[in-house]
């Protein structure tokens, strides 16, 4: 299986040709690499892009940082941001243009500040100027502050309550796909069910606080997507990245949630090829 060279050992799976230009996909909070749709994925690639998507650590097929019974991370945003750089050089890519949503998006934000050589150019989907609280809804801060109980559930008891969580994501004006939501958390508890590492993520979001101070350090393409009615990262998040990174382009979308709509992937992805194209130049 393919995994960076050092540790800990970043899973990854790559579509399309790589002669293309490479785009790097990063899941948020506890999702693994499969949450990012393959009917998505392949219009990317049909659109002649190399799409790399990778577990974050601690979920996934990824290395897990420590044992179950252990729910606080010994390592901070950074640390993922370096994950992502290392799936890159394992690749042979110097940098690639990168698209994150939510704690994706903030790592995104860190590969950019910390490692601009590596970025191309960043699309930012329902994410905020670091994990600064003044953004985050009470909804969001309270589960981070007491997440869902995962632990001792039967497959179906533990698919049920992922899809549940999910529907606080979901767009108000659009319909939600729960038989897609369905696959997707099967496929996700098959390939690896360790609810401890999506509460490490939980706490080193947690203690992360913001780095609106840094923002301005980035000098890639950015676009920001955000929802609306998104109740896990408040809309004014996108507007103040927008004035924060310099020359970012933001987009928010009536009805939209946390989490992208199939029926605005017409909209994503030409705003995504704009910002690829002009990373390009």
């Amino acid at each position: 299986m393919p995994h960076t060279s050092s540790e800990p050992r970043i899973y990854f799976e790559t579509l399309g040709d790589p002669n293309d230009p490479p785009l790097l996909l990063i899941a948020g909070l506890g999702a693994q690499m499969v949450g990012w749709r393959e009917a998505f994925v392949q219009q990317l690639v049909d659109r002649h892009l190399f799409v790399v998507r990778l577990d974050n650590r601690d979920v996934g097929l990824s290395d897990k940082m420590a044992g179950a019974d252990v729910h606080v991370a010994d390592y901070g945003i950074d640390a993922l941001a370096d994950d992502a750089c290392r799936v890159l050089d394992t690749l042979g890519l110097p940098s690639a243009h990168v698209a994150g949503e939510s704690m994706g998006g903030g790592i995104a934000q860190r590969m950019a500040i910390t490692r601009p050589d590596c970025v191309r150019s960043a699309t930012l989907f329902y994410t905020s100027p670091g994990f600064d609280p003044a953004f985050l809804t009470e909804e969001l801060l309270e589960r981070l502050g007491s997440p869902p109980a995962l632990f001792d559930l039967s497959r179906d008891q533990a698919i049920a309550v992922m899809i549940e969580a999910e529907r606080v994501s979901a767009a108000s004006d659009y319909p939600f796909d729960e038989a897609w939501y369905r696959r997707s958390k099967e496929l996700a508890y098959d390939r690896c069910y360790r609810p401890d590492g999506a509460l490490r993520q939980a706490s080193m979001v947690a203690r992360a606080g913001g780095w609106r101070d840094e923002l301005g350090r980035i000098r890639c393409p950015v676009a920001i997507i955000h929802g609306r009615t998104d109740r896990l990262i408040k809309p004014e998040a996108a507007l103040e990245l927008g004035r924060l990174i310099p020359h970012a382009e933001v987009h928010i979308y009536r009805g939209m949630g946390h989490a992208p709509v199939p029926e605005l992937w017409d909209e994503y992805i030409p705003i995504m090829l704009r910002t690829i194209a002009r990373g390009e130049e």
